[in-house]
């Protein structure tokens, strides 16, 4: 195959992954939105019992005062009413907020089980079946860092595997970053344990 012929046939591919891809992206940012939106949503709603109860003897009281037993009670009843509708419209908002996750998931499901998507997987390795995989092959062709697509394969493994040690790298460095501030400190702590205990 020619370089042309690479490239149109990784654009047909990438083309193919497209709804996969935004469907994808759509499910991440309903996900990031649920979470912030139930974060809120816990701090308004506790926030809100938190002042009924910290108001309700204040207002139970001065409506005793001014009205009687009867209008206190009421107003007793009215904070803890206030408290539970807090919470259950809590509940309604964020089962909301989880059913537009739902919805973004099966969307998903949706377009992986497109017929167009199933059949362009066929001819295609799984594992570079995806909208940035094959985006990066197609890099790979252009810059002439591949001239085959196997060469581009095998390059993308090659990074893809890199990458993964560089992740590991950089894990074994903050743990042995944290457990050389431990020890500092521990060693800190002796020092001063030993001075103490010196006097």
């Amino acid at each position: 195959m020619t370089k042309e012929e690479i490239l149109k046939y990784l654009f047909a591919k990438r083309d193919l992954t497209a709804g996969v891809q935004d469907a994808r992206h759509d499910a991440y940012e309903a996900k990031q939105a649920f979470a912030a939106q139930t974060k809120s949503l816990k701090r308004q709603t506790i926030g809100i019992v938190i002042g009924l109860m910290i108001l309700l003897p204040f207002i139970t009281g001065a409506a005793t005062n001014i009205a009687g037993n009867v209008l206190g009670v009421i107003a007793m009843f009215a904070c803890w009413g206030g408290m539970v509708y807090a919470i259950i419209l809590y509940f309604k908002k964020k089962k909301l907020a989880a059913q537009i996750v739902e919805q973004a998931n099966e969307k998903i499901t949706q377009e992986m089980s497109a017929q167009s998507y199933i059949d362009g997987k066929a001819d295609f390795p799984d594992k570079f079946y995806s909208f940035w995989t094959i985006d990066r092959l197609i890099h790979l062709v252009n810059e002439n860092r591949a001239t085959t697509l196997q060469e581009a394969f095998n390059v993308a493994e090659n990074q893809d595997f890199q990458n993964d040690q560089l992740a590991l790298q950089q894990e074994n460095l903050s743990v042995n970053q944290s457990t050389n501030k431990l020890s500092a400190i521990s060693a800190a702590a002796n020092v001063f344990t030993a001075l103490n205990t010196r006097k």
